[in-house]
């Protein structure tokens, strides 16, 4: 029995669709906000904060293998109400939260490993969407875009000791937009303003990297078609990402329109 605990975007729907298909025995810890798969009789719909129903579930069901797959948005701590079984960790918790989201999930994975709950990759239910390719498309990358991913990437890895995105955009080298609290589509929407505000003649690059000791269990980074579509309105011409580090959803569709508007994927 796999639990899997579910956020939004099309990927676990993805998971799920195969996992039935494979006859694989599976549970659903839906944190959707309108409960996207309470049409399984296996679903169990739950806030983020209930921590402890989520353990209690698992332990009822005899599943000691789960899955984090999908995004859910960090909540504003001041706004949470925990169940019951939460208090007893909150301390812990509270003190992750003040730090940043890694140290948060690296938490929670502790606490699953205390109820005997193994938090696996889910990487490992779908290697058909690592990107593995070095070139999506094969469009050429110029000396000065490599050296604006080059930077991007260091730019990254400085980042990492405080926890705070794993995702920059670059214009010829200088700094446009990094990415905080509001995520990677949102940054790119902010590096378009600042683009055309500054009327930069010269386009962008995204870099997405995860962070130094990121756990990839439960911080997967993913690329999907809205956040290429977003770059091609932002005026980006391309993104770099980490190789064999990260999902990509719809691989046809973006394949197609990164042709359509010569836009490169390039992984390192």
């Amino acid at each position: 029995m796999l639990g899997i605990i579910a956020g939004e975007t099309s990927l676990p729907k993805y998971l799920i669709n195969k996992l039935i298909k494979n006859n694989y025995k599976f549970l659903i810890l839906d944190l959707t906000k309108s409960n996207n798969f309470k049409k399984y009789a296996n679903s169990y719909s739950l806030k983020i904060t209930q921590l402890g129903k989520a353990i209690s579930i698992l332990n009822k069901n005899n599943c000691k293998k789960i899955i984090f797959i999908g995004k859910v948005k960090r909540p504003e701590i001041s706004l949470l109400k925990f169940d019951k079984k939460v208090f007893f960790y909150l301390p812990r918790l509270y003190s992750a939260f003040k730090k940043g989201d890694g140290s948060i999930l690296k938490e929670i994975i502790k606490i699953f490993n205390e109820n005997k709950i193994k938090v696996l990759n889910s990487m490992k239910f779908t290697p058909e969407l690592v990107f593995n390719e070095k070139n999506i498309n094969n469009i050429k990358v110029s000396n000065l875009d490599k050296t604006s991913i080059n930077k991007g990437i260091q730019i990254i890895k400085t980042m990492s000791k405080f926890d705070i995105g794993q995702s920059v955009v670059l214009n010829n080298g200088y700094v446009l937009a990094i990415e905080g609290p509001e995520g990677t589509d949102e940054m790119i929407k902010r590096s378009a303003y600042l683009s055309k505000k500054l009327k930069l003649k010269n386009k962008s690059i995204l870099i997405k990297f995860p962070k130094a000791n990121q756990d990839l269990r439960v911080d997967l980074p993913t690329l999907g078609l809205d956040t290429v579509k977003n770059c091609i309105k932002a005026n980006i011409k391309g993104i770099a990402v980490k190789r064999s580090q990260n999902i990509i959803l719809e691989r046809d569709k973006i394949f197609n329109l990164t042709k359509k508007n010569n836009f490169f994927i390039i992984s390192l």
